[in-house]
């Protein structure tokens, strides 16, 4: 499948977030892949939204905060294989498994631990709660932590070893400038996310209250043979990612 998902674009604004938006499956690496969903409001703010697609050692699928997209694009991910788990790694995306739970009732569903921070329309058959240890059925493949030290998020990022790739939703964000919106591109730049900037937006900095866990969930973090980073909110990382992470976290040291 042709790569047409990155190099994205490195500009410094744009006409408008759609404009961000690339169509179908598009392949990231090896057994991992990126489809971009419809552009949703929260806390005022417009946001992109992905998700990423792992093809595992078994053929199965394992899809991380899925999105809305249309039938052909979905059609393509069914191709790929049996989407077997449905997954979100943010308190942010809890409310997204819903739909896709409908289209595959047979998959799992894992979210992490309910927060005041968690977005849900509706009860959620969940197979279980995500924590640092990986599931059985993606261990293989995929590792995982949950990052402490907040009460109102504890985000799962999640490692793809084959690729050497760090997944993760909310916690690190890179948001473009958007031509003529002059309170969203000031915000951004006040909560030190604007693009290319990767950072910790400065309301989840302040919500870490025991810094010492967070601080050991970094360390985990960086103990892990990572170059590449895919955020939900912003351009993926195609080399250094470790220096990316370590400036986005530098609040912490």
């Amino acid at each position: 499948m042709k790569n047409n998902a990155v190099p994205r674009s490195k500009v410094d604004m744009v006409d408008d977030l759609e404009s961000l938006r690339h169509p179908g499956l598009q392949s990231f690496a090896k057994n991992l892949w990126l489809a971009d969903g419809p552009i949703v409001r929260d806390a005022g703010l417009l946001f992109t939204t992905r998700m990423e697609i792992v093809r595992l050692g078994d053929g199965t699928l394992w899809v991380n905060s899925p999105v809305d997209v249309p039938p052909e694009t979905l059609s393509q991910i069914t191709h790929l294989g049996q989407v077997r788990y449905l997954v979100a790694g943010t308190p942010r995306h809890v409310w997204r498994l819903e739909s896709w739970h409908a289209l595959f009732p047979d998959a799992q569903l894992w979210a992490p631990k309910p927060t005041l921070f968690t977005l849900k329309k509706a009860d959620l058959p969940l197979t279980g709660i995500l924590g640092d240890t990986p599931n059985p059925g993606w261990a293989d493949d995929l590792d995982q932590l949950a990052f402490k030290g907040s009460p109102f998020i504890e985000e799962i990022f999640f490692f793809h070893r084959e690729s050497h790739t760090v997944i993760l939703d909310d916690l690190i964000q890179s948001h473009l400038k958007v031509q003529g919106d002059f309170i969203r591109n000031t915000l951004i730049k006040i909560m030190g996310v604007e693009a290319p900037r990767n950072g910790v937006s400065i309301d989840l900095r302040l919500s870490f209250l025991n810094r010492q866990l967070a601080r050991q969930s970094l360390e985990r973090l960086l103990s892990w043979d990572f170059d590449k980073l895919i955020i939900a909110h912003g351009n993926p990382v195609l080399s250094n990612a470790r220096e990316t992470v370590e400036t986005a976290f530098r609040w912490l040291l």
